[in-house]
């Protein structure tokens, strides 16, 4: 995909998200976010977005580990925490599971 020259932020993260939501393109989703992965390397947005197509490609592992880069990014990411809990439970993670869920209570009581 060419884009204009610099690397227009929301282009990608509208055109990835359109892609994935007409599910038989998540592939190219995929390809979308780690393009702008390129030019945004530290943003927890497009690293939640790109976990989320992981999810819908069934790549559990890779999901979570992008989930977790959002995280690190954004450790306020109430979205990616549930998410990853969420993902943790599928094995039976009880304790990531827990972790995740604790966070998202413990973010929001700072906000109360």
């Amino acid at each position: 995909m060419e884009l204009a020259p610099s690397p227009h932020y929301h282009a990608y993260t509208n055109l990835g998200v359109l892609l994935c939501e007409a599910e038989t393109r998540c592939d190219e989703a995929l390809s979308i976010f780690d393009g702008a992965l390129q030019h945004f390397p530290d943003d927890a947005l497009l690293h939640f977005n790109r976990a989320v197509v992981l999810e819908e490609l069934k790549r559990y592992d890779a999901a979570q580990a992008a989930y977790q880069r959002s995280i690190e990014l954004d450790p306020t990411h109430a979205d990616a925490h549930f998410n990853l809990a969420r993902l943790s439970e599928i094995p039976g993670d009880k304790q990531g599971l827990v972790r995740n869920l604790s966070a998202i209570a413990g973010w929001l009581a700072e906000r109360v």
